[in-house]
């Protein structure tokens, strides 16, 4: 045997919250990147066995079938709000260690947590300097950011994550990306806004800022 497979079946006690519903699922696999989850379904009011929508799927004859998400570390699934009575999480270990001349494969999680959670505010912004500081180079052309987001998080798009590129610290003045640039500047500022769609936020995992620098006249 090289491998073991499972699936930890969880119930939601109904008399521990106030809430009926869960839109967020924070798992914490234990040993951390060692085991794959294979796929997370939920089980609804009316009984039926559902896919989060947000895990991971690929087509395949037509059909959306859940991918592994090897050597998991800790996740979120922010998905629209359910009614989840139960979930059934699927699992792989394909690691092992030998002991008394047998192989032991150890799989679980620290923490599994169900959550439904509410959101203050519509919108939400932060700032993010970008700096060639230090060096003999300046900004010569700054193109949108990138955006990556978490595995089971919700998609976004120009309305629930936009940028805007300022030149000075205290944004002053609004400029448009991908346009040339013939300041000396060794910094520019990027503001995120991110946007509620429905009651699902955006969960941002990296912001890559493309630019075409030149070097610095003295």
């Amino acid at each position: 045997m090289t491998e073991v497979y499972g699936i930890i079946h969880v119930k939601i006690p109904k008399d521990i919250s106030n809430n009926v519903y869960t839109n967020t699922l924070i798992l914490h696999p234990s040993p951390e990147y060692s085991m794959s989850i294979l796929d997370i379904q939920y089980k609804n009011q009316n009984g039926e066995w559902r896919r989060i929508e947000t895990y991971p799927t690929k087509q395949a004859t037509n059909t959306a079938v859940p991918e592994e998400i090897a050597e998991a570390g800790k996740l979120i699934f922010s998905f629209p709000k359910r009614e989840v009575l139960e979930l059934q999480i699927k699992v792989k270990q394909p690691y092992w260690f030998r002991n008394d001349n047998k192989r032991v494969f150890m799989y679980g999680f620290q923490d599994i947590i169900v959550e439904y959670r509410e959101y203050s505010q519509d919108t939400a912004e932060f700032v993010t300097k970008f700096s060639l500081e230090g060096t003999d180079r300046r900004f010569a052309n700054v193109g949108a950011p990138r955006i990556t987001t978490p595995i089971g998080t919700p998609p976004f798009n120009d309305y629930t994550a936009k940028h805007e590129l300022y030149f000075d610290e205290s944004l002053s003045e609004k400029f448009e990306f991908s346009t040339d640039i013939f300041q000396p500047l060794q910094a520019v500022y990027v503001k995120t806004i991110l946007k509620t769609a429905g009651d699902q936020v955006p969960i941002l995992r990296e912001i890559e800022l493309p630019y075409r620098h030149e070097v610095l006249e003295v």
